[in-house]
């Protein structure tokens, strides 16, 4: 499909850069390349040097292929060049994870058209998986086409999640603590991108976040939904690229994923996401 190769090379050129960088990593240095904790909406996320220059690296294949589209990453905000097709890009998904030398972090890329998903690649360069999902084409893990899982009652489900653009913990705990009671395990990876192609491949049943970023889950979203699951807000609206929280899950679970995150009160989206540029 249109622009696959590109986000599929521009997540490979990131990947492999971050890769050479996180070899390189001890224990002596970690911190060293940490660019700005307070850059960030969560004192609790970090911001390193790599995440600025696998952003770069990913911008320039991307205009180098297609100048006239519009970009939207996580470190650089919006390249406005009003077009129909906007590359929402999360170059380091999981900076936390990769400055304590944690291997779960990965290159987010999604080619968005108004507010409906094209294209979606998924990069976690150090366990060597890459997930590619096209619309109406389905989605592959590695070259192999991969589907959600088929667990349909919630007490035998995994779950994953995080808090996303939460300000604190209070929600995320809350939703924690009454998902916990009713399913097999609820896991929390730090990478948001990793945990959405959890579900895609049918490994985790659902992947829940809080106030939720675009760029975070474009890709994610796609490739749930081309594997067969479903993608929603939590009181079961289709999902979009505001700012929002977010279930995804392999659809046979979902209402009852629902059931018991629904009630958590609303925050207003700092981020919405404008489809008309």
């Amino acid at each position: 499909m249109f622009a696959t190769k590109t986000a599929v090379d521009a997540a490979v050129a990131a990947g492999t850069f971050m890769l050479t960088k996180y070899k390189a990593h001890s224990i002596n240095i970690m911190g060293s390349d940490v660019y700005s904790v307070a850059q960030r909406g969560l004192t609790k996320e970090i911001t390193s040097k790599v995440d600025y220059t696998v952003d770069e690296i990913i911008i320039d294949v991307i205009q180098k292929k297609y100048p006239e589209h519009n970009v939207l990453t996580e470190e650089t905000g919006l390249i406005d060049n009003g077009s129909q097709y906007t590359w929402v890009v999360d170059p380091l998904d999981g900076s936390s994870n990769f400055v304590n030398h944690n291997p779960f972090f990965a290159v987010s890329i999604c080619l968005v058209e108004g507010n409906n998903p094209l294209t979606a690649v998924i990069y976690a360069p150090v366990i060597e998986e890459i997930v590619v999902a096209r619309q109406g084409q389905g989605c592959t893990l590695n070259g192999v086409k991969v589907k959600v899982s088929e667990t349909k009652e919630l007490d035998q489900a995994y779950i994953v999640g995080c808090p996303g653009g939460d300000p604190n913990n209070f929600r995320f705990s809350e939703m924690s603590y009454h998902l916990n009671r009713n399913i097999k395990d609820f896991r929390k990876m730090g990478s948001a991108a990793i945990e959405s192609y959890l579900v895609s491949s049918g490994r985790v049943d659902a992947f829940v976040t809080l106030n939720i970023s675009p760029w975070d889950i474009a890709a994610g979203a796609l490739c749930v939904e081309e594997a067969g699951g479903k993608v929603t807000d939590f009181h079961g609206n289709p999902w979009n690229l505001d700012k929002t929280d977010v279930c995804m899950s392999n659809s046979y679970i979902h209402s009852k994923v629902l059931d018991k995150v629904s009630y958590l009160s609303e925050r207003q989206p700092d981020y919405k996401f404008n489809s008309v540029l």
